[in-house]
C-alpha cells in the first residue's frame, strides 16, 4: 500500500478562506469598484480610489501590490502583482483566474506588463531624465535563460543598489514582469559602453527568438533530458523547460511520487515493459489531476522513478493523487508533500 506524507494542517488552515477573500474582492469590483475606478481615471483623480483599492486588495492577501495602467485591448488594466514574492505568486494567479472576462473598459493581469513604447517611459535619476529607450543592452545566453547587462552614462555615477533597481525597472518595462522572472538570469549594469550593446527595445526580439527555441509549437514548455550519476548509480532526469513557478504559480504544493520498478536494464533504468507501465501510471496520475496539477520533472535511477508534481494547494489535488497511486504491482509507492511556492524542490533540474 502507498506511504503518504504528513499534511501541513497549519498551512491549510491559514489558506482555507482564500477563495472567499478573492470572491469578496470580485463581488465588490462588479458592484462598484470597476465603475468607480473608471470614473476616477476619467476625472484625472485616480487618488480617489487608492485607499479603497489598497484595502480591498490587502484583504485578499497582505503584501500584494497593485496598479492601474492603460490596457492592451481594453481601455484600462488592473494589475495585482506579487512583486517577485514566491509566497504571493499563487494567490495573485488565483485572483486573476477568478477575474471576469475582459470588457471594453477593463482587463486584468497578475504581473506588470511590458510598455508599448519604451521612449514614452522616463525615469528620473538624480534629477536627470532617463528615457528607457536610450538604455543599451547586452545579452549572453546561459542554458535556457538570458543574462543581461544594461548601460547608460547617467547610471555610471549612481550607487550600485540604485543602478540595479533601475535595471530591474527597465527590464520589467521592456519585457514584462513575468518574462523577466521566467527567462532572465543574471542582471548587471556596466559603467562603460558595451561592445555589443543594442537598444533596450531590441531585447524583446532577442527574447522572442530565445523563447521559440525552448517552447513547443503551441507555446507550451518543452522537455529536456539530463544524464549524470547519483548516489545509487547512473541517473536520468527529464525536466520541463522553463522549469519555473511562473509557468503555473497557483500550483504551489510539491508532491514527490517515488515509484519502484523491477524490470531493469544493465544501467538500472527501466526495461521495455517497466517503462510502459511507468508511462501508463504517469498518464493516469496526470489525467486524474486535470487542471489542478502538473508533472514538471522525473528522475530515474536504480529501480526507482520519482515523479515531481506541483498541485494547487487550495484544491483536493494532493488527496486525489494519493488515492490514484494504489494498485502498483512492483512495490510500495511513496508520496511525500511539501508547500513549495518557489519550486525549490526541482531547482537543480532547471
Amino acid at each position: 500500500m502507498p506511504l503518504f506524507g504528513r499534511k501541513d494542517k497549519g498551512r491549510a488552515a491559514r489558506g482555507a478562506d482564500e477563495p472567499q477573500r478573492i470572491a469578496a474582492f470580485w463581488d465588490w469590483w462588479a458592484s462598484e469598484g470597476a465603475d468607480g475606478c473608471a470614473r476616477a481615471i476619467a476625472d484625472r483623480e485616480p487618488q480617489r480610489v487608492v485607499d479603497d483599492l489598497s484595502t480591498r486588495i490587502g484583504a485578499v492577501q497582505a503584501g500584494l501590490a497593485w496598479e492601474l495602467a492603460p490596457g492592451g485591448t481594453s481601455e484600462h488594466q488592473l494589475v495585482v502583482s506579487p512583486e517577485g514574492s514566491a509566497e504571493l505568486r499563487a494567490v495573485a494567479r488565483r485572483w486573476l483566474r477568478a477575474a471576469p472576462p475582459p470588457s471594453a473598459a477593463w482587463e486584468y493581469a497578475d504581473s506588470r506588463q511590458a510598455s508599448a513604447d519604451l521612449d514614452d517611459v522616463v525615469l528620473n535619476v538624480g534629477g536627470v531624465d532617463l528615457p528607457l529607450g536610450e538604455l543599451a543592452a547586452q545579452v549572453e545566453p546561459d542554458r535556457y535563460r538570458l543574462d543581461v547587462t544594461l548601460q547608460h552614462a547617467v547610471l555610471d555615477g549612481l550607487p550600485e543598489r540604485d543602478r540595479l533597481q533601475i535595471a530591474f525597472l527597465a527590464l520589467d518595462n521592456a519585457l514584462g514582469e513575468e518574462a523577466v522572472e521566467m527567462w532572465i538570469g543574471a542582471i548587471d549594469v556596466a559603467t562603460t559602453p558595451l561592445a555589443d550593446g543594442v537598444p533596450l527595445a531590441r531585447l524583446r526580439d532577442r527574447l522572442d527568438a530565445h523563447r521559440a527555441e525552448h517552447l513547443d509549437e503551441q507555446g507550451a514548455p518543452s522537455w529536456r533530458i539530463l544524464q549524470g550519476s547519483g548516489p545509487d548509480g547512473p541517473l536520468l532526469v527529464s525536466a520541463m523547460v522553463p522549469l519555473h513557478p511562473t509557468v503555473a504559480p497557483h500550483h504551489d504544493d510539491h508532491l514527490a511520487v517515488a515509484v519502484p520498478y523491477s524490470g531493469r536494464n544493465d544501467q538500472g533504468f527501466p526495461d521495455g515493459p517497466a517503462l510502459d507501465a511507468l508511462r501508463a501510471l504517469e498518464d493516469h496520475l496526470t489525467e486524474r489531476l486535470g487542471g489542478s496539477g502538473m508533472l514538471v520533472a522525473h528522475e530515474t535511477s536504480s529501480g526507482l522513478r520519482t515523479l515531481h508534481y506541483y498541485v494547487d494547494s487550495t484544491t483536493p489535488a494532493a488527496d486525489v493523487l494519493r488515492t490514484a497511486v494504489t494498485g502498483w504491482n512492483d512495490g510500495t509507492v511513496r508520496v511525500t508533500s511539501e508547500h513549495d511556492p518557489g519550486w525549490q524542490a526541482v531547482r537543480q533540474f532547471g
